[in-house]
C-alpha cells in the first residue's frame, strides 16, 4: 500500500531530521549545515552532512544519503514500512491503515515476547526455585539493587518452564523458536535456557532484545555461557550490553569490557559507562555505534591474559579506523576488572583508569614482549618491528615523541631511527599513491549503476534530466515531447521511470516517496541526482542533455556496407542495449 504525499509530508513536518539524528550522532555545526562522522562507515574526518534547510543528509565519503525515513531505515536496519512506523510512533501519529507483509507485527510480537520472558526470569530469581542463581549473584557481590536494575533472573532447570508460561500467554512455539527462547530438536521444542543466570540484552531503546546464560552447572560438556541466537530484533555485530545505560553517562569516556559480570561489578563500583561486546571480539559495526554517541575516548578494560590483550590490540585498531581515541588499562593484580574491583576496590580502578596508556604507547610496550632488548638480536628484532610501526603513526609530532621512546629503548641515536622511519614513509607513501593511480585506471565497478561507466556521457545527460524534472515538475510535457531517445543506464532509467509516474499521479515530487521503491543504498545515489542542482533549472542544459540522448548509438555511424565485422558487432551490441 502506498502511503499518501500527505501523511509522508507530516511524517517529515514532525520529525525533523536533525533532531532525529543528534539522537544517534553528533552534530556540529558547519554553515548552514551541521557535519558528523558517518554512522555507515569508518572514518576519521567528518564527511557526513545534514541540511536543516532541505531535510537531507549525504556522505561524501560512502556516498549513503537520504531523508529521516532513510536514515531510520539504515541506522537501525528497519524496511521502509517499520521505519515509517518508527517515526510516526515517535512523533505519537497514528498509521493509515495498511496491508503490510506481516514484518511490523512479527517484529512486535517478539518485542513483547522477549519482555515478558526477562519478567519472568526476573521474578523466578527471586522464587524459591531460583535460590541457587540468587545465591551464585550475591557470592559474586552483587547487590538486589543491581540486580534489579539490570533485570537479572534465572532460568530453571526444565524443559518446558519458559516454554508453557510464554504459550499460556497466546505466544506459539514457532514464534518462541524464532526468538530463540525454544530449542528444536527434530519438531520437538524445550526451553533454550536451563539451569542459568540470565543476562537480559537491551537495545539502544530500552527493549529487550535477547539474552545471556550462565550455567550454574559442574557439568564441563555445557558451555559456560550461552547467547540467543541472531533474530529479526537481535544482531550481535549491531549491540552492546548495558550501551542502554552507558550511554547517558556522564562520563566523556566508554569502558569497554569482556563480559556481562565486568560490566555490572563497574556499574556497581560507580563506572557506569562501561559497556560490553557480546561473547565475540569488538566488530566494526559496534565501533561506528560508539563513535556517533559522542564520548571523546573508549578504555578498553580487557583480561589481562593472551587473548585479552590480543582483543585489545584488534579494538585499537577498529576504534582507530572509526575516529575513536583509545586508552588500555594495565591490571596488575587481577585477571579481569571484576577480581580487580573486588580486590583493590573502586579507588584504586579509579586510579587504574587515569593511568591508562594511550593506544600507541600501549603498542609500543607490545614490541618489545619476548625479546632480550640488552642483547644486539633483541635489540634489532625490536627495530624491526618499531620501524614500520612508527611510520604508521599519521601525525608527526606524535611520531617525533615515540622515535625518541624507540631510540632509548634501544640504545640507538633517535638520527638513526628517524632516517628508517622516514624511508618508510616514503615506500608507504609510494604505495599508496600507486594504489590510487591503479583505481584512477582500473576503477571500481559501480554497484548502483554499473552501466555509467561505460556510458559516462549518456549517463550525466540521465542524471541532468533526472534533477531537471524534480525541480521542474511542470516542465514534464516540454521533456518528454523533446526526448525521443531513451535512458540508457538501467539504474537511471528506473529512477527517471519513477518520477514520472509520480509527477503523472499529480504529486509534488519528493525524496521520500522514493523510499519505498529504492533500497537505502539506492537513496544515496537519488539524494545526489536531486542535490546537483548546478543545472536544475536550465532549460538550454537540459536540451543539450536530451539531445544526448537522442543522439546515442547514431553518431559517427557509416553505412552499414562500410563496416568491419568489429563494427557491425559493435553496432549491434548497441542496438540491443538501447533496446533494452
Amino acid at each position: 500500500m502506498r502511503l499518501s504525499e500527505d501523511f509522508i509530508r507530516d511524517l517529515h513536518d514532525n520529525n525533523d531530521l536533525i533532531s532525529v539524528a543528534q539522537g544517534y550522532v553528533e552534530l556540529k555545526r558547519s554553515g548552514s549545515s551541521y557535519m558528523c562522522r558517518c554512522p555507515f562507515h569508518s572514518e576519521k574526518s567528518p564527511s557526513c552532512s545534514f541540511s536543516p534547510d532541505k531535510q537531507l543528509f549525504h556522505c561524501f565519503g560512502c556516498g549513503a544519503g537520504g531523508d529521516v525515513i532513510t536514515f531510520i531505515r539504515m541506522i537501525e536496519n528497519l524496511d521502509y514500512m517499520d521505519a515509517v512506523r518508527f517515526l510516526a510512533q515517535r512523533a505519537g501519529m497514528p498509521m493509515p491503515e495498511d496491508k503490510d507483509d506481516g514484518s511490523a507485527k512479527k517484529r512486535q510480537r517478539m518485542y513483547e515476547m522477549q519482555r515478558e520472558a526477562g519478567r519472568f526470569f526476573h521474578k523466578k530469581l527471586f522464587s524459591p526455585e531460583g535460590a541457587t542463581g540468587l545465591e551464585y549473584l550475591r557470592r559474586r557481590g552483587l547487590s538486589d539493587h543491581t540486580i534489579k536494575r539490570f533485570g537479572l533472573g534465572y532460568a530453571a532447570d526444565d524443559y518446558h518452564d519458559l516454554h508453557f508460561y510464554l504459550r499460556g500467554l497466546g505466544f506459539s512455539d514457532f514464534e518462541m523458536a524464532d526468538a530463540s527462547l525454544l530449542a528444536n530438536n527434530n519438531n520437538k521444542m524445550y526451553d533454550k535456557f536451563r539451569n542459568r543466570v540470565m543476562f537480559p540484552i537491551f537495545d539502544t531503546r530500552g527493549n529487550v532484545a535477547a539474552f545471556g546464560g550462565r550455567t550454574l552447572s559442574e557439568d564441563k560438556k555445557i558451555p559456560k555461557y550461552l547467547n540467543s541466537a541472531e533474530t529479526m530484533i537481535f544482531s550481535k555485530s549491531n549491540l552492546l550490553f548495558a550501551l542502554n545505560i552507558a550511554k547517558n553517562s556522564k562520563a566523556n569516556y566508554f569502558i569497554l569490557c569482556e563480559g556481562y559480570m565486568d560490566v555490572i561489578s563497574m556499574h556497581q563500583a560507580g563506572f557506569d559507562s562501561a559497556a560490553a561486546s557480546l561473547g565475540t571480539s569488538l566488530t566494526a559495526q559496534q565501533c561506528n555505534i560508539i563513535s556517533r554517541l559522542g564520548k571523546s575516548e573508549v578504555i578498553l578494560s580487557y583480561d589481562s591474559d593472551e587473548a585479552g590483550q590480543k582483543a585489545a590490540s584488534r579494538a585499537i585498531n577498529l576504534l582507530s579506523e572509526a575516529g575513536v581515541r583509545a586508552r588500555v588499562l594495565k591490571m596488575d593484580g587481577a585477571k579481569d576488572p571484576d577480581e580487580f574491583i573486588k580486590k583493590f576496590g573502586a579507588e584504586a580502578f579509579a586510579m587504574l583508569i587515569e593511568k591508562s596508556a594511550g593506544a600507541i604507547e600501549y603498542q609500543m610496550d607490545k614490541l618489545v614482549f619476548g625479546l632480550d632488548i640488552n642483547s644486539d638480536d633483541g635489540r634489532a628484532a625490536y627495530l624491526k618491528k618499531a620501524v614500520p610501526f612508527l611510520a604508521e603513526i599519521r601525525n608527526e609530532l606524535d611520531r617525533a615523541v615515540y622515535i625518541s621512546r624507540a631510540a632509548k629503548t634501544a640504545g640507538v641515536p633517535a638520527d638513526t631511527i628517524t632516517r628508517a622511519v622516514n624511508s618508510e614513509v616514503f615506500r608507504n607513501n609510494r604505495r599508496e599513491k600507486s594504489r590510487e593511480q591503479n583505481q584512477l585506471l582500473h576503477p571500481k565497478v559501480d554497484r548502483i549503476n554499473p552501466d555509467g561507466f561505460k556510458l559516462p556521457k549518456e549517463e550525466r545527460a540521465e542524471r541532468g534530466i533526472i534533477c531537471f524534472l524534480y525541480h521542474n515538475p511542470d516542465k514534464l510535457n516540454w521533456v518528454s515531447k523533446r526526448l525521443k531517445g531513451d535512458f540508457v543506464t538501467a539504474f537511471n532509467k528506473k529512477v527517471y521511470d519513477f518520477l514520472i509516474n509520480v509527477l503523472k499521479n499529480g504529486d509534488m515530487p519528493d525524496i521520500s516517496l522514493f523510499n519505498e521503491e529504492f533500497a537505502p543504498s539506492e537513496m544515496g545515489r537519488i539524494t545526489q541526482i536531486v542535490d546537483d542542482t548546478a543545472f536544475a533549472n536550465d532549460s538550454d542544459a537540459v536540451s543539450d542533455y536530451i539531445d544526448v540522448l537522442n543522439n546515442y548509438g547514431s553518431a559517427d555511424l557509416k553505412p552499414a556496407d562500410e563496416m568491419s565485422d568489429s563494427e557491425l558487432l559493435e553496432w549491434a551490441q548497441k542496438l540491443k542495449e538501447k533496446k533494452k
